[in-house]
């Protein structure tokens, strides 16, 4: 009889957290943190693998992107905008791949690591270890390619055409007013 190869786990913690952590011999981690200055110091001896991602908590919907219309991508620049999230889906695809466990950090633990690893668990089937109440929706629906919010994205990544006049959040604004 073949046995079954049991499910792979996702758990998400803090950064430091992670930098104390003693992971099993097939454990993947995935750092993020707000920039390349500002990651946790991770023994990357201890891990199988370890890779680094870089973007701000806090997040955007469909309102937001329509309000800065062109702008949006360069007032966001420092978020989980749609390249970042790309290269996040496809490093994670990779550890998913080979069927091994996957940690991954942030800040505190609580809100884009918990985003990220409740991606991982409903789209790639992992267990988690605990609850993710604090998961960043907009980091789980960039991820999930979530159909409303990658539709908005397009629009505002949409070039405008010369006889439209330019949308920026300013000329929103005075339209308030006038």
């Amino acid at each position: 009889m073949q046995r079954k190869k049991p499910i792979p786990c996702c758990t998400f913690l803090s950064r430091s957290d992670a930098e104390g952590y003693l992971p099993g011999p097939d454990c993947h981690l995935i750092s993020i943190s707000d920039g390349p200055d500002d990651q946790a110091r991770i023994n990357e001896a201890r891990w199988k693998s370890v890779s680094y991602h870089h973007f701000i908590d806090a997040g955007f919907d469909e309102e937001v992107i329509e309000i800065y219309g062109q702008d949006f991508e360069r007032n966001y620049v420092d978020y989980l905008l749609s390249s970042k999230a790309d290269v996040l889906r496809e490093r994670i695809r990779e550890i998913a791949d080979l069927g091994e466990n996957i940690a991954v950090n942030c800040q505190a633990g609580r809100s884009r690591s918990a985003a990220v690893a409740l991606y991982i668990n409903k789209h790639l089937g992992y267990q988690l270890h605990k609850p993710t109440p604090d998961a960043n929706q907009c980091v789980y629906r960039m991820l999930a390619n979530d159909v409303h919010l990658m539709a908005a994205y397009r629009t505002a990544s949409t070039p405008v055409g010369p006889e439209a006049p330019k949308r920026t959040l300013l000329s929103l604004i005075k339209l308030l007013f006038s």
